[in-house]
């Protein structure tokens, strides 16, 4: 499945309206926030119709999973927004894990766990919006934009430390901006150990660069730790270093704008389980067996050329 979709949650007391394009969407929130009265409605509707007195607007059918018949009803599910309400033990199991990746159906998931196992975007997590209206419920995004930087240069000016989550070809670019600052890049060695890093960090300055697309699981405790010390810790999170390079125009005429402009339209959840994925494999497929030619592991020389770290600090700090 590929596409953005809005589901409206419709009843004679309340309206619930959420808005998904990513294969994984996580919704948090404290009790009494409605939550649970969303699950029912949709479960009311799927077992009774319009007799439940609720209205479902969605292009997709929407289904409701529980820890009795998960296992029994996803093989029959397809091409569906399947949704799995707080307190199912099997959301955070492997096995769930393993059924859902590489499916043709959306996911939503309300839970206040870190589902550790799964790829899902810090763009992915929702909370409840505050609105006038006890009646109109929307869920929006639970954490701000870290797709740029505003001024880019200022902040490295500023930083001690440049920390990227793994030493791919991306801590090979950091690594050479961090040479032209003067400044220290070092790899945190995976993503669930950027959170030990900043804690060992001291007093010194650091840019947490990890993949946005996949980071949603360590996204709380990050974004807790930078909001107690926000001139300690600075979040750069782009969709991944794929897409940035994407985003920068170095490609020139072969840059996916279309794409760009429209990611959700283009990644099917049954080929790729996160846009990282997707990006990293788009990267590949439009430079395989030209100059440009991108390898994960180890960053060819054309994209550390001057003029095109010049490019990339400039999509940094671009919305």
């Amino acid at each position: 499945m590929k596409g953005t979709y809005t589901i409206r949650i419709r009843s004679n007391r309340i309206v619930f309206t959420l808005d998904i394009q990513r294969n994984i969407t996580i919704i948090r929130g404290d009790s009494a926030t409605g939550k649970t009265t969303f699950i029912e409605m949709l479960q009311a509707y799927e077992r009774l119709g319009k007799q439940s007195g609720v209205t479902v607007q969605s292009e997709k059918e929407c289904h409701v999973l529980t820890d009795y018949d998960w296992e029994d009803r996803l093989p029959r599910i397809s091409n569906s927004i399947v949704f799995v309400d707080e307190g199912n033990r099997f959301v955070s199991s492997p096995a769930f894990a393993r059924a859902i990746m590489g499916s043709d159906n959306y996911y939503v998931l309300i839970t206040r766990e870190n589902l550790y196992q799964l790829p899902y975007s810090v763009d992915a997590v929702l909370k409840l919006k505050t609105t006038t209206s006890r009646f109109r419920t929307t869920y929006v995004r639970s954490y701000p934009h870290y797709e740029y930087l505003e001024a880019p240069v200022d902040h490295l000016q500023r930083t001690d430390i440049i920390l990227t989550e793994d030493s791919n070809s991306g801590h090979e670019m950091f690594s050479q901006i961090a040479r032209r600052y003067a400044i220290q890049c070092d790899s945190a060695d995976g993503k669930s150990n950027i959170m030990l890093k900043l804690m060992e960090s001291g007093d010194t300055r650091v840019l947490v660069v990890a993949d946005g697309a996949a980071f949603g699981a360590e996204m709380e405790k990050v974004y807790s730790f930078h909001k107690l010390h926000p001139g300690k810790a600075t979040l750069y999170l782009p969709e991944s270093f794929e897409w940035l390079i994407l985003k920068s125009g170095i490609l020139g005429e072969h840059t996916p704008t279309d794409i760009l402009a429209d990611p959700s339209s283009f990644i099917d959840s049954c080929e790729f389980s996160s846009w990282e994925q997707f990006f990293t494999h788009l990267l590949r497929e439009l430079t395989n067996g030209t100059y440009m030619q991108y390898n994960k592991h180890h960053l060819n020389e054309f994209y550390l050329q001057q003029g095109n770290i010049e490019k990339i600090l400039e999509a940094m700090a671009t919305p």
